[in-house]
C-alpha cells in the first residue's frame, strides 16, 4: 500500500491559494454528427441532456456496475471535450474506439496539445473574478481569452475549499502558470494534493472505487444519471436505486501506522476497501475507505498491523 506524504506548508497554501498540474489527467475531443448519442450510450451520466456550455461527470462501467475509469464531460457547440481522470485515458480510448462500427464518430487524444492545472483555496474565486471579469458556477463552464487562444475554467471539487480547473493549449501553459503565480498562487506537489483530496472526503474511481466496489458505495453517485436509458452496468445501477439501502459507504480512517495490506478487517474478518493512505504532517496517516454502514463510533478495527478509527468527513 502506497502512503502519500506532504508537508505542511503545501497544505496550508490551500486555505489560500494553491496551484497544481493535473499530471494524470488525459483530455479527448469527441466530434462526428453522432457524437451526442454515441457516448451518452457508452457512459453512466447523461450527454444528450446536457446543454451546451454545461458539465457532468461521469463514470465508465464493467458489466459488474464497478467503476472503470472516471472522467469529466464538456458538451460545446461543435465537440464534446472529455478530461480522464488518473491515467485511465488510454484504457477510456480503447474502449470507445471498440464500440464505433457504423457511428460517425471520431476520437482524437488531445494529451499531447492540452496541459491542465488546477485552483484551490478560498481566493480561487476572486482571482479568476479579477483576472478575466466572471466566474462558472455550477455545472457551466467558461472559455477565457488567453494570448492567441482561450482557456476552458470550470469548478472543480479537490479539496476542502474547493476551486477550479483550467485547461489551456500546451504551448501557452508556462505563461500561464507564471501569471496565476503573479496572483500569489502557491505551486503544491502532487502529494499535496493528494492530502487535500483526502482530507475533502472526495472519492474518486481509481482509489475508492473500482473493482468489488459499487459507485454508490464510494460516494460517486454525483456521476450517475439514473434516467438515461441504457449502458453497460446500467442495469445494476437501476437495481441499487430502486432497493435503496446500500450496506457500504465511503468513510474516514486515521490509521496507527503505515498499512502493509489494503484489507480492513473487524474481528479478524474483511468488511471493506482501503482506498488512498496520506501522511498529514499534523494529524498522522489517514485514509479514505469503503466500509460497512452499521460500524459503531469506536469500533476496533485493523489494516494490517496498524490500528484504524472511523472519523467523519471530511477530515477537520
Amino acid at each position: 500500500m502506497t502512503v502519500v506524504k506532504t508537508f505542511k506548508s503545501e497544505l496550508d497554501a490551500f486555505s489560500t491559494l494553491a496551484v497544481f498540474p493535473l499530471e494524470s489527467l488525459f483530455p479527448l475531443r469527441v466530434t462526428g454528427s453522432d457524437r451526442l448519442e454515441f457516448l451518452h450510450g457508452q457512459i453512466s451520466n447523461t450527454v444528450k441532456g446536457l446543454k451546451v456550455g454545461d458539465f457532468n461527470q461521469a463514470l465508465m462501467l464493467n458489466h459488474k456496475g464497478h467503476a472503470l475509469a472516471q472522467m469529466t464531460v464538456f458538451r460545446r457547440q461543435d465537440d464534446l471535450f472529455l478530461t480522464v481522470e488518473d491515467g485511465s485515458g488510454e484504457l477510456v480510448l480503447q474502449q470507445l474506439q471498440r464500440h464505433i462500427i457504423f457511428d460517425q464518430v471520431k476520437l482524437e487524444p488531445m494529451n499531447d496539445k492540452i496541459s491542465s492545472f488546477s485552483l484551490q483555496g478560498e481566493k480561487a474565486s476572486s482571482t479568476l473574478l479579477e483576472l478575466w471579469g466572471e466566474v462558472p458556477v455550477g455545472s457551466q463552464f467558461l472559455h477565457y481569452p488567453f494570448v492567441e487562444a482561450k482557456v476552458l475554467v470550470h469548478p472543480a471539487k479537490r479539496s476542502v475549499e474547493g476551486g477550479f480547473d483550467l485547461h489551456v493549449l500546451a504551448k501557452d501553459a508556462a505563461a500561464l502558470y507564471r501569471l496565476l503565480q503573479e496572483q500569489s498562487a502557491e505551486p503544491v506537489s502532487q502529494e499535496a494534493a493528494e492530502t487535500a483530496r483526502v482530507m475533502a472526503g472526495v472519492p474518486r474511481a481509481a482509489t475508492e472505487g473500482g473493482e468489488g466496489v459499487l459507485p454508490q458505495e464510494a460516494g460517486l453517485e454525483f456521476a450517475l444519471s439514473y434516467n438515461k436509458g441504457c449502458y453497460l452496468g446500467q442495469e445494476i445501477m437501476a437495481r441499487i436505486e430502486a432497493r435503496g439501502n446500500l450496506r457500504r459507504s465511503l468513510v474516514g480512517l486515521r490509521l496507527s501506522e503505515p498499512p502493509q495490506s489494503d484489507e480492513i478487517a473487524l474481528d479478524g474478518k474483511r468488511i471493506g476497501k482501503l482506498g488512498q493512505v496520506v501522511n498529514h504532517p499534523d494529524q498522522g496517516y489517514l485514509a479514505l475507505a469503503v466500509l460497512r454502514n452499521d460500524l459503531e463510533p469506536g469500533v476496533a478495527l485493523s489494516v494490517g498491523e496498524a490500528r484504524a478509527e472511523l472519523i467523519p468527513l471530511p477530515f477537520r
